[in-house]
């Protein structure tokens, strides 16, 4: 368990994954762009698979995306303290990615904001991998 000053500040969180989407929007853009995909169908997995790897990739690697580098945020294990391995790393970005899909209709925004008032700073993709966000 971290303590609370050791967390990273839920609103600096928003920030730094609204970096990570208009990061991963652009590029999705470009390939859909270069596939033409009229019914939407392939967007949605191409985005899928983007996202799951770029956020597994770097949330094991690294600890952290491009988004919380900005802040110097780390995402870590709850239970060991280090940077989550792959598995844990792609389950937090499937439903990281699938809050940012609902986000338009409001469940994915609850997601994301149930930071906002959980003492151990958890928005719903940390509690379901395990993993709290740190600033250091």
């Amino acid at each position: 368990m971290a303590v609370p000053g050791n967390l990273a500040s839920p609103g600096l969180r928003i920030v730094g994954g609204l970096i990570d989407v208009i990061l991963l929007g652009i590029v999705a853009g470009i390939i859909n762009r270069l596939i033409n995909d009229q019914r939407g169908f392939i967007s949605l997995v191409i985005g899928l698979v983007l996202y799951v790897a770029y956020f597994a990739y770097f949330w094991s690697q690294r600890g952290q995306s491009v988004g919380m580098m900005v802040f110097g945020f780390k995402v870590r294990d709850q239970a060991t303290g280090q940077f989550p391995d792959l598995g844990k790393a792609a389950l937090r970005g499937v439903v990281w990615y699938l809050e940012v899909l609902f986000t338009i209709c409001l469940v994915g925004a609850i997601g994301w904001l149930w930071q906002l008032w959980d003492p151990q700073r958890q928005a719903i993709h940390d509690k379901v991998a395990g993993t709290i966000v740190t600033s250091s």
